[in-house]
């Protein structure tokens, strides 16, 4: 079972790894954005683009934090520093950074882009949390099959197989491979009951995997959230005379110096253009390649005595093998024989080989 183990050990490990590195791109892009296009709005506004990032990938992991909330937390931070900085209002007597957090979305201050950023990150965060679950559920039921205790059916089982011709002076003897089948559906009954679950697992991830597109891409939405947050800070540059006003109007709690005006000049809307990934180095092309690995072992469980028994080396004598009573010929002509072996490992739902008087190798 150890090359399940390692796939499924693999996909979660660079998958976490694949969606912190996207997290960290977004938020490098957004901090360029920051110094690049609004350097005025300072450390400040770097630290609460910090902590945005900071509190989506530990929601990722499983905080009990919330997507809106984060997003609210953001903007409340970012407001203040916008009003002073962008607006040129300063340190505006009376205004306090406490009110500007109360009132920054009944005066919509940057519009409706912080409603876009919570329902495009809702959607994609939630989707990436659940593929992380899911992922660490295939670990578990992986390493609950890996400590199954064999019962005392098998032990005899196995003594059979191996150390019975031994006993007869056979030193060479190999087991016929219907033998080795019904010895593994003794013991790996346990195993074959996972089998449906662990299929019905597999086509689930591969369902959730291939749902991950667009807004439920972590990939699409956190490497653009950086031209939200610069149409947002564009928006209340160009709404400034309201904003002050309603600003002036709710906060005010003495007579205002008349603001000294700052020039500022609302750049056109930037068409976002489209940039060419190579399919195997996304998010999704990664996906997309682990899931086709783990759909190969969809049947793991099921075929594991067939995978088992034909590891074991062959016999050393080309035509003879044990049988459990005795040496015989591999090829024998045994219908009752085949017919008692394909009832044995229907339990472990083993595919036979379906030729006529062909014992299985």
């Amino acid at each position: 079972m150890d090359i399940v183990v390692v796939i499924v050990l693999l996909l979660v490990q660079r998958s976490r790894e694949a969606f912190d590195m996207v997290l960290r791109l977004g938020r490098n892009s957004t901090l360029t954005l920051l110094r690049e296009e609004f350097p005025g709005l300072g450390s400040g506004a770097n630290n609460a683009a910090t902590q945005l990032f900071l509190e989506m990938s530990l929601y990722i992991l499983g905080s009990d934090a919330n997507v809106d909330d984060m997003v609210t937390s953001f903007f409340s931070r970012l407001f203040p520093l916008a009003y002073r900085r962008l607006l040129g209002n300063g340190a505006a007597a009376g205004i306090s950074d406490e009110c500007m957090h109360r009132i920054w979305r009944e005066v919509s201050a940057f519009g409706s882009y912080p409603k876009l950023m919570m329902t495009r990150l809702s959607r994609s965060l939630l989707a990436t949390r659940l593929f992380l679950q899911a992922l660490n559920l295939g670990i578990e039921v992986v390493n609950t099959t890996q400590h199954l205790k064999a019962g005392r059916e098998c032990g005899r089982a196995l003594l059979r197989l191996w150390y019975c011709p031994l006993c007869q002076g056979l030193m060479e003897a190999r087991p016929c491979k219907a033998m080795c089948l019904v010895t593994m559906s003794t013991c790996l009954g346990g195993a074959a009951e996972v089998q449906p679950h662990w299929r019905t697992y597999v086509e689930g991830l591969g369902t959730l995997a291939a749902a991950m597109r667009g807004g439920q891409d972590i990939e699409a939405v956190v490497l653009r959230l950086h031209v939200i947050i610069r149409m947002a800070l564009r928006h209340i540059v160009g709404t400034k005379n309201r904003v002050n006003a309603q600003v002036s109007s709710m906060c005010s709690r003495a007579p205002q110096r008349k603001a000294r005006a700052v020039t500022s000049q609302v750049e056109p809307a930037l068409v976002i253009q489209p940039v060419n990934f190579d399919p195997d180095e996304t998010l999704s092309g990664q996906r997309r390649e682990f899931i086709l690995s783990l759909r190969g072992f969809s049947f793991f469980y099921a075929n594991l005595g067939e995978t088992l028994c034909s590891r074991e080396p062959a016999a050393l004598n080309g035509s003879l093998c044990w049988n459990g009573q005795e040496m015989t010929d591999k090829f024998f002509n045994g219908l009752m024989f085949l017919e008692a072996v394909k009832n044995l490992i229907l339990e472990v739902k083993v595919l036979m080989e379906q030729e006529t008087g062909f014992c299985g190798l």
